[in-house]
């Protein structure tokens, strides 16, 4: 694997140019087979990349690297990100909480579970929380948070 690039392309996804760090990524997943160790890593990063400059497609790419990566908590980070940013937080929350699991020494996962996964006790502990009750009080109840976006999740 060309370190250089992939790390110039993590340069550029941590400096928000996005079409150049799809490119970059690009470059770096056509230069590895898929029976690298860093293959899953790499393709998560350019799903994240795509999804970020508006590709769909980049979706898929992150579950198909997650769904076959046991080891490397990065790749469910770049898949909640992109989840995150395609407006599926449940998604979001799973992978986070799933790579938690994989990765359990991964800071960056803890900070990005500690950012996303802030649900409260129930008003009403006796009704379950989708009782109707439950949902407004709940809403009523709802600090306003800082907005979240996949930079600060990934940084």
């Amino acid at each position: 694997m060309d370190t250089q690039a992939y790390q110039k392309a993590k340069g550029l996804l941590e400096a928000q140019d996005y079409k150049a760090a799809e490119r970059a990524f690009k470059m770096a997943l056509d230069a590895i087979d898929e029976h690298d160790k860093h293959y899953n890593s790499v393709l998560s990063y350019y799903g994240l990349s795509q999804v970020l400059n508006g590709n769909e497609n980049g979706l898929l790419l992150c579950r198909d690297a997650a769904g076959n990566e046991v080891a490397n908590g990065d790749v469910f980070l770049n898949l909640a990100c992109a989840e995150w940013y395609s407006d599926n937080r449940k998604r979001a929350v799973d992978a986070i909480r799933h790579g938690i699991k994989i990765d359990a020494g991964n800071q960056a996962l803890k900070r990005a579970c500690a950012r996303l996964d802030c649900r409260q006790k129930c008003c009403f502990s006796f009704l379950p929380r989708s009782h109707k009750l439950n949902r407004f009080f709940g809403r009523l109840r709802r600090r306003p948070s800082p907005v979240i976006t996949v930079h600060n999740l990934l940084y």
